[in-house]
């Protein structure tokens, strides 16, 4: 499978319409949710299988990439997708793709959608890998559609500037499918209202139809005209966790109008059992080491105010990771006032910054900085400079990520 790397991203349907239909359209056999986003896509699809479960749902939720394991991408009832009915899957796969055309994540998709629709769940939650309107998620037919908040990213691929980027999102929108957005920005809430409305569907926009309101540090309310839920917790710091949550909750309000049976309980618990891997998430203490894949300007700029709130006058020693296809200059400028130090690798992808290149900028703005090309040994430069109330940040890409949980110690199951 990662031989087809080779092939870059390579957006468009016809490949993944003609490989799934000669798996028998894995896809139509399960019931979806799809969500789409520039920011906390991967957390509001993990809150809305979280409340699955709890439900008793027989529940799957396909996201992308993976930290450590490639079964992390595939979830099944609670747990990863067994190696057996993955390699099934695989096998069936290789037996019939086009190795001069397909891409890696056409063909994960294909294989996930497979393993998927053997499981046969109530609902499976698919987040799009990137973009929307050609991304291999977006030939399934959901029950209901999410679009989280837009921001720049993927330009090279999506279009410059937020209403092209929000024009490929709203591709995900499927005629009379109800849509749970949290476009915030005038400009792509127009291009996603305006696909709306030219396909008859009705929009639920946060701030406007529901809204979830802090009210403590990991606490907060949710309100809409159907419902009112006082005291919900999360387990996930920062408050754009408050508006992904607020999210499923809307799309639970959904299902449950299709006569899903979602008590309060389970959009309780399943919100506050809900841990999404590399959102601002602690792996050791004495030095505290957080990491988190924050890769667009707005999402790092969440994590800088998440980090100032938590951390207040602390300046961290900085891991950072970046992928040349993001406005790299841009998100660099945001997060390196935030360091005392830098240290910049490359992350696990062919897509990867020149750790030079990416330390040269951070210098720029008068931080220092070296560059190191292997992840570990750059986390390891790190640990030994950390005195024990120091903080490690490692940050910038998810693919950069998974070797520091490794080196921690941390492994997902």
């Amino acid at each position: 499978m990662y031989s087809l790397e080779r092939f870059g991203i390579l957006l468009g349907l016809d490949n993944i319409t003609r490989l799934l239909s000669t798996m028998g359209n894995p896809e139509a056999q399960f019931p979806v949710v799809h969500v789409a986003g520039s920011n906390g896509k991967g957390s509001t699809a993990s809150f809305i299988y979280h409340i699955l479960l709890e439900s008793g749902y027989k529940a799957a939720l396909y996201t992308s990439p993976h930290l450590n394991d490639f079964r992390e991408r595939i979830r099944l009832n609670g747990s990863l997708v067994s190696k057996e009915s993955l390699l099934t899957a695989i096998r069936k796969v290789r037996s019939i793709y086009d190795p001069e055309r397909t891409t890696f994540f056409e063909f994960s998709t294909a294989a996930a959608f497979d393993c998927i629709a053997r499981a046969k769940p109530d609902v499976a939650v698919i987040e799009v890998g990137l973009g929307g309107r050609l991304d291999a998620t977006n030939t399934v037919n959901p029950l209901v559609t999410v679009i989280t908040d837009i921001s720049r990213e993927h330009e090279d691929y999506l279009g410059a500037g937020l209403a092209s980027v929000a024009q490929e999102k709203a591709g995900i929108i499927k005629k009379r499918v109800p849509l749970i957005t949290g476009a915030s920005r005038s400009e792509p809430w127009n291009v996603i209202e305006r696909t709306a409305r030219d396909l008859n569907v009705q929009v639920h926009k946060f701030g406007r139809d529901f809204m979830g309101l802090r009210t403590g540090k990991n606490s907060f309310s949710y309100r809409s005209q159907s419902l009112v839920l006082e005291h919900l917790s999360t387990s996930m710091p920062g408050s754009f966790q408050i508006k992904n949550a607020a999210l499923a909750i809307a799309v639970i309000e959904e299902l449950r109008s299709l006569e899903y049976r979602i008590p309060e309980g389970a959009i309780r618990s399943g919100i506050e059992m809900t841990r999404f891997p590399g959102r601002f998430e602690l792996l050791r203490s004495q030095p505290d080491v957080i990491i988190d894949g924050a890769h667009t300007p707005e999402g790092a700029r969440l994590l800088k105010s998440t980090f100032s709130q938590l951390y207040p006058g602390v300046k961290p020693l900085l891991l950072l990771g970046m992928l040349r296809d993001k406005n790299y200059e841009q998100l660099i400028k945001i997060l390196s006032p935030l360091a005392r130090e830098v240290v910049c690798v490359p992350p696990q992808s062919n897509r990867a910054l020149l750790p030079e290149e990416a330390a040269a900028i951070v210098r720029a703005q008068g931080v220092p900085a070296s560059a190191v090309m292997d992840i570990e040994e750059g986390f390891q430069l790190l640990l030994k400079k950390a005195s024990p109330d120091d903080i490690i940040l490692a940050v910038g890409s998810l693919y950069m990520i998974g070797p520091v949980r490794r080196a921690c110690g941390v492994q997902d199951n």
